[in-house]
């Protein structure tokens, strides 16, 4: 078991951790609205009779796309880090994989493997 001091830091880092994730799905509202905005831009051109390569054109499909995509991996990556240092806490504070399993509402297995990777982690980082 860490020692408390430990085990404070890595709540602190915890804590951390989370507000970048609120910072990331902040991101990703943003990127989510700036590509409704081009699909209803789309759709508006589509509906007064535009061909596919104006409409295209007009939205940069390429981009969108691009944009979407680092959004919502930076999104999955900032929640699996939170994941991991909850586990983490929650196992040096005695919660049982189980447990943690039932809180976070997936399977025992896919707990297990979250508090795997959660051991792996460095002391106190």
């Amino acid at each position: 078991m860490p020692s408390r001091k430990a085990t404070e830091r890595r709540r602190e880092h915890t804590i951390e951790l989370v507000e970048g994730l609120l910072e990331t799905l902040a991101d990703l509202r943003r990127s989510t609205r700036a590509t409704e905005t081009s699909v209803r831009r789309a759709l508006k051109l589509a509906k007064g009779g535009a061909d596919v390569s104006v409409v295209l054109g007009a939205i940069g499909p390429a981009d969108i796309r691009r944009s979407m995509n680092d959004a919502l991996k930076a999104a999955e990556e900032a929640r699996h880090q939170v994941r991991l240092r909850i586990f983490e806490l929650g196992l040096d504070e005695g919660l049982s994989i189980g447990e943690l399993a039932r809180v976070f509402g997936f399977s025992r297995q896919l707990a297990a493997r979250y508090a795997k990777e959660a051991r792996g982690m460095s002391p106190g980082s």
